[in-house]
């Protein structure tokens, strides 16, 4: 859809898209994949990968052979640590989604409490961790830092524990039905504040129906979603609404790998078009884009940068009359 938008040639070159199945998480599959993609020298970028099991596996290939790729999912930080130079994201990171939470906290909610709950999982307790920190360094105080393992549906001690804390803030790490189960027992044992979950709880079926009227008042972090018109245009191509949290963050990541590609690409006398990898890294680099995920700019690591929760490609949520409400 992204390139259809863009046009169907760049420089009078017929754009193509080719799709692979990496596996994900299947770390030997996406290695495989990824030097299938990188024998190919027609391939001026990747868009990907998708999983982060399938992006440590694969980085390093796409490295070594120069290529450029986006990946428009993964938020686990450790993959930008390495400092490679052809790696991107339009995917916040974990401990900005973190950072987000905490600010909304101490500055919106003028929390100076908060209790924090993670799932046991690496993306709940990387997440957890990083809310810890980041509170803690504005000034605020971590009254228990408690776990709630994944397919436990008996929470109500824990919440009972919880409640009878009072924390300002009660922050969930962690995936569903976890953060709608631990809510509506929160409530049940009259807790009265805050309730704060990341990007996995943004369901209306799996967390505000499954946590009902407890679901109220909830504040949800997560990347912005389509609007109408968006998902009209969606559909009307592919016959089904989007399936996943980031198509924004996809699409952004295609257009501007191919604006990129038009800024760099030099006609040769042969006809052809020459794409020099390391320029076209440094433009992406370079460049600040205006995307629908808000303004991407990429730091040194291939982060995304800037002060704001939409610069960073986050925005906070409300539970108001059982759907999300988008905070200004």
């Amino acid at each position: 859809m992204a390139v259809a938008d863009y046009g169907a040639a760049l420089q009078g070159h017929p754009l193509r898209v080719l799709q692979r199945d990496d596996g994900c998480s299947d770390p030997e599959k996406a290695a495989a994949v990824a030097h299938d993609i990188v024998s190919d020298l027609s391939v001026a970028g990747v868009i990907g990968p998708v999983c982060t099991t399938g992006a440590q596996a694969a980085d390093s290939v796409y490295e070594e052979a120069r290529l450029v790729h986006i990946s428009p999912t993964v938020t686990r930080v450790e993959l930008s640590a390495q400092r490679e130079h052809f790696f991107f994201r339009t995917a916040w990171r974990d401990d900005m989604q973190s950072r987000t939470q905490a600010t909304y906290s101490r500055q919106t909610v003028n929390a100076s409490t908060a209790a924090i709950i993670d799932d046991g999982e690496p993306y709940g307790k990387s997440l957890a961790d990083a809310f810890v920190a980041e509170f803690e360094a504005m000034g605020g105080h971590i009254l228990t830092h408690e776990r709630a393992e994944r397919a436990n549906e008996d929470l109500a001690s824990l919440a009972g524990r919880l409640a009878s804390g009072n924390a300002d803030v009660i922050v969930f790490e962690g995936l569903n039905p976890e953060a709608a189960l631990l809510l509506k027992e929160l409530r049940t044992a009259s807790y009265k504040g805050v309730f704060v979950a990341p990007d996995a709880a943004l369901s209306v079926r799996d967390f505000v129906l499954n946590a009902g009227d407890a679901a109220e008042g909830a504040i949800v972090t997560a990347g912005p979603v389509p609007d109408d018109s968006f998902v009209a245009r969606f559909h009307d191509r592919t016959q089904h609404v989007p399936s996943t949290a980031f198509v924004l963050q996809t699409y952004d990541a295609v257009t501007l790998l191919l604006r990129a590609v038009d800024a760099v690409g030099s006609a040769q006398q042969d006809g052809s078009l020459l794409i020099d990898r390391d320029t076209l890294a440094e433009a992406i680099r370079s460049r600040v884009y205006s995307g629908l995920t808000g303004t991407i700019r990429f730091d040194s690591n291939g982060d995304r940068s800037g002060d704001s929760p939409t610069e960073l490609g986050l925005k906070l949520y409300r539970v108001v009359s059982g759907q999300f409400q988008s905070l200004p």
